[in-house]
């Protein structure tokens, strides 16, 4: 995941409630600040939906996360998303974690989520206007 410069990127902080009791933080706010990257790079792509996508809801159904360099509290950090392919009806998602305190690679992350209809629970293909703006077309 290191090669090519990132699509997109969100700067943070680790604060106390992300930490556990020795001061890192927690694997699970890993997956937190990808899924904060990765929701701000729909607003980008979609020129700020604010809502989201009417109708559709993206649970995960796939994480991975590599850990090489502890976040502790109040380290900065960024969140750089490298890669976005889009399936028929889900997203995988491929993360940077750069822990700028340090200047060093944190974490690298994956996540795919698919898109459900938030009425009736099932798998949907992705809009297109969201197709396109994923893959810039």
């Amino acid at each position: 995941m290191r090669a090519g410069e990132p699509l997109f990127a969100v700067e943070g902080r680790v604060y106390w409630a992300d930490s556990d009791a020795a001061g890192i933080a927690h694997f699970t706010s890993f997956l937190k600040y990808c899924e904060r990257a990765e929701e701000e790079y729909i607003f980008h792509v979609m020129g700020d939906p604010g809502g989201g996508i009417p109708g559709i809801v993206f649970p995960r159904v796939h994480v991975e996360c590599d850990y090489r360099v502890p976040l502790r509290v109040h380290d900065r950090f960024r969140v750089e998303v490298v890669g976005v392919e889009p399936g028929r009806t889900s997203i995988r998602w491929r993360f940077r974690i750069v822990n700028l305190t340090l200047q060093d690679v944190s974490a690298e992350c994956s996540i795919v989520s698919v898109a459900v209809d938030s009425r009736t629970g099932r798998p949907v293909p992705l809009p297109e206007d969201l197709r396109r703006a994923l893959t810039g077309e």
